[in-house]
């Protein structure tokens, strides 16, 4: 079964931006320090405009290499960006484990590790956008 390498880069960076949202999303307000709102924007606006670029690309209404390139490579340092705020907000909730472990460390630190992950795909796009290979398929 043969897949389309765009098709693929785009799903995982859906799916890993929405693990990252959602382990944002699950800290309570009070957590929320400086530069969370701009971690939250990223995540939530790159989702969309990646979901909308998916749809649009696939129902053959829109496809544009140069738009796609342009959006990977601010997508990639965009969230680049909201992963040092995330791994500094983690820190600063490290204030050490207790017996049953800290939870909003480990919910800043994981949505950190899958914002570095999404921002890694977004450069892969990027670079497979650039070199035109993003339209290939991949073997079977």
């Amino acid at each position: 079964m043969a897949a389309d390498m765009n098709l693929v880069l785009k799903v995982l960076e859906l799916v890993f931006g929405l693990v990252a949202w959602a382990l944002l999303a699950s800290v309570h307000g009070f957590w929320a320090w400086g530069g969370q709102h701009w971690v939250m924007f990223v995540l939530v606006t790159c989702w969309v405009v990646t979901l909308l670029l998916l749809i649009l690309s696939k129902a053959g209404i829109f496809s544009n290499d140069t738009v796609d390139l342009i959006y990977a490579i601010l997508a990639a340092l965009c969230y680049i960006t909201a992963a040092i705020v995330q791994c500094v907000n983690a820190d600063r909730n490290n204030w050490g484990h207790h017996y049953w472990g800290n939870p909003v460390f480990d919910r800043h630190a994981a949505s950190a590790a899958f914002a570095v992950f999404t921002c890694i795909l977004y450069i892969i796009d990027a670079v497979m956008t650039f070199k035109g290979k993003g339209k290939q398929v991949l073997p079977k």
